[in-house]
């Protein structure tokens, strides 16, 4: 009991700081995008100002932090930046396939032709501006370069999933890909340079967000008929043993890291924390399976029901015991 006190005071200390910080950091995104709308004499839509802020607000304090602790030290001013750059030219990115349908071969151009292409357009000309400005900050541009391709690569045939007929195997080959290669983008963002050990842990830890993502818009994926993991795979409870099976390659990957006992200790809360989403609506997909076979046919009528509300009181509740269960068992592998 005595324990679980002390693990409830650490989490809601270390929750407090987080929320502080999302403030903080959502006030810097706010300010470098009303700098380039007054440079440039042009505005986002409030949709992607919207994106870029949130994301990155939420995304520093968690994630980067959460990696700067396991090398025992401080996010910097200028990792800061370039994360707020980062989400600016990943929203933008997916405007550009989303909104305005744009080609790949277009977006090559952008992303790996600069000095070939001239923009066009608002979006583009901050696209080109902020890809660019972040090659030159990188800690290994070889290496940036082909996550990058590979990131493409695997966002280009994302388009698979609108396919029923893909293969169960190749939809979660892309889903690994594309979420992993784009968080471990992240990597090349840091100070210094970066063990490879760590790239693998951040391309790990894409992997499990993206998994979480579609559990979360399975209910936006379905009438859209998206073939995501979630349903591609369809019976939870295979979903639920593959999303242990990737937790676990996540602890034996921070447990080959050289950090110290104490830094791993508290990257754990952080990933804890933030793993805890995916196994709430596990829970609640199950309960929507039931005894069958598989998940039902997505009914517009029953939306509800697939809608996971971190709202809601019981799941805060359910949020407080995955994330101590994760870090317990987390503990118990690193």
């Amino acid at each position: 009991m005595i324990l679980h006190i002390r693990f409830l005071i650490r989490l809601f200390v270390k929750a407090l700081h987080i929320i502080r910080k999302r403030k903080i950091e959502t006030k810097r995104a706010i300010g470098c995008l009303n700098t380039i709308e007054k440079r440039m004499k042009k505005k986002f839509s409030p949709e992607l100002f919207q994106k870029i802020t949130v994301s990155y607000g939420i995304y520093e304090p968690i994630v980067v932090e959460g990696f700067c602790r396991l090398q025992n030290r401080k996010v910097s001013i200028k990792e800061k930046n370039r994360f707020v750059y980062y989400f600016i030219c990943s929203s933008l990115f997916d405007y550009f396939i989303d909104e305005i349908q744009m080609s790949f071969d277009r977006i090559a151009m952008l992303a790996f032709r600069p000095a070939d292409t001239t923009p066009v357009t608002f979006e583009e000309t901050v696209f080109l501006f902020g890809h660019r400005w972040l090659k030159l900050q990188v800690n290994d541009l070889d290496g940036y370069v082909r996550c990058m391709y590979a990131l493409y690569n695997a966002q280009k045939e994302s388009f698979l999933q609108f396919d029923e007929h893909t293969s169960t195997s190749t939809i979660l080959d892309i889903t690994f890909r594309k979420g992993g290669y784009a968080v471990q983008l992240g990597s090349y963002y840091l100070d210094g340079m970066i063990p490879e050990i760590e790239r693998m842990i951040w391309y790990q830890l894409g992997v499990l967000i993206q998994l979480i993502n579609d559990l979360y818009d399975v209910w936006k994926d379905a009438p859209q008929h998206i073939v995501s993991s979630v349903l591609a795979i369809r019976d939870m409870y295979a979903f639920k043993d593959l999303f242990n099976k990737e937790i676990d390659k996540l602890w034996r990957l921070i447990q080959q890291h050289p950090a110290r006992d104490a830094a791993k200790r508290d990257f754990l809360l952080h990933m804890a924390g933030t793993l805890s989403f995916g196994y709430i609506a596990i829970d609640q997909l199950l309960k929507l399976q039931g005894k069958q076979a598989h998940l039902p046919a997505y009914d517009p009528a029953h939306r509800k029901d697939w809608i996971i509300d971190m709202e809601k009181i019981k799941n805060l509740k359910l949020w407080l015991k995955k994330t101590q269960m994760l870090y317990e068992q987390g503990l118990k592998n690193i």
